[in-house]
């Protein structure tokens, strides 16, 4: 009987042990009936459009610019390089790559005056030295879900490279009033310029600005993880390591939640001043911040309530959490 009872123990130890890995391979399986959290919830993308498989520039292009909704799976590098500038993506379009590889590389993609678009699980890199180079641009567009991608420009970041600063732009803006915006676990990595909300000092438009970014790991960045003019935007859950100058920059009169973020190693994790002629508000709390300098917040934001519902991750844990599940490369369930 005691033989039973020991090996009925091992049968039940590795039914638990298989069913956690199960839970664990899962976590890492994206899927198109996802749904992003924040500002961008509504966001439905090519959702009822037809599915399409693309692995070359042409075909991305053709269907990524037509007016119909599709669903555009990318498969390998789809090389934008030739192109005379990113490529533009038409409303009710997700795209999102399906193989550990799936990229864009050379040129960026442009999201003008558009409403209803996902971008997920791609790499998307700026090789082609150009200052109006991002690579992600939302203009004046509705209704955004970027999610699972790892951004990069592939510049190191160091004080004596200023002077390379210009050669190629941002890995994110989001301007001209976009709102409806939700960022989420992406790698933001190797970039002077990472990514801002709002133009410049005189874009008003930009208080339309309605932004979350959350689960992001920002790393090797000189600044702007964001930079934040007229806006609201709310910053939960990210993790920052390698920073050169800053963070988290609130300008012109923008106003931030900023909660339960991890920030490593950085002399100045969030500021209201960085020149702009009006200081932004910040409202901070549950961050962790190791071995950094004070925060510079000069007007402090009472309170910012957001209009949809959100959990938070205590920031001790967003190291492990992010280091394992954000950025592109991950299973994709097409079903």
């Amino acid at each position: 009987m005691r033989k039973y009872i020991i090996v009925l123990m091992i049968l039940l130890g590795v039914i638990l042990v298989l069913g956690f890995s199960q839970e664990e391979l899962k976590e890492n399986v994206l899927t198109l009936n996802d749904k992003p959290v924040g500002f961008g919830e509504a966001t439905t993308g090519g959702a009822g459009g037809k599915i399409v498989t693309v692995d070359n520039v042409n075909d991305f292009k053709n269907y990524a610019q037509v007016q119909e909704p599709y669903i555009i799976l990318v498969k390998g590098v789809i090389d934008t390089s030739k192109e005379t500038g990113q490529v533009n993506i038409a409303s009710n379009k997700t795209i999102i790559g399906v193989t550990p590889d799936a990229s864009i590389i050379g040129w960026g993609v442009y999201l003008k005056g558009v409403n209803n678009v996902i971008i997920r699980n791609l790499t998307i890199k700026n090789k082609v030295e150009n200052p109006k180079n991002d690579a992600i641009t939302v203009e004046a567009s509705q209704n955004v879900w970027i999610d699972h991608c790892t951004l990069s420009s592939d510049m190191v970041v160091a004080p004596e490279r200023e002077k390379d600063k210009d050669k190629v732009d941002a890995l994110l803006d989001i301007i001209k009033g976009s709102k409806g915006i939700t960022v989420s676990w992406n790698i933001f990595e190797n970039s002077w310029k990472c990514t801002q909300v709002g133009s410049s000092d005189n874009s008003t438009i930009d208080a339309e600005a309605r932004v979350t970014y959350h689960h992001n790991i920002f790393r090797n960045t000189n600044s702007r993880n964001p930079s934040v003019r007229f806006g609201t935007v709310h910053i939960f859950n990210n993790y920052y390591q390698n920073i050169l100058l800053y963070a988290i920059a609130s300008r012109m009169g923008a106003k931030l939640l900023v909660e339960n973020n991890y920030f490593e190693t950085i002399a100045l994790p969030i500021t209201t001043q960085f020149e702009s002629p009006q200081d932004g508000y910040v409202k901070e709390s549950g961050n962790l911040y190791w071995e950094c300098g004070d925060n510079n917040i000069t007007q402090e934001l009472k309170e910012l309530r957001v209009p949809y519902q959100y959990e938070l991750d205590e920031a001790d844990v967003v190291p492990y959490l992010l280091d394992k599940g954000t950025g592109a490369g991950k299973e994709v369930e097409i079903k």
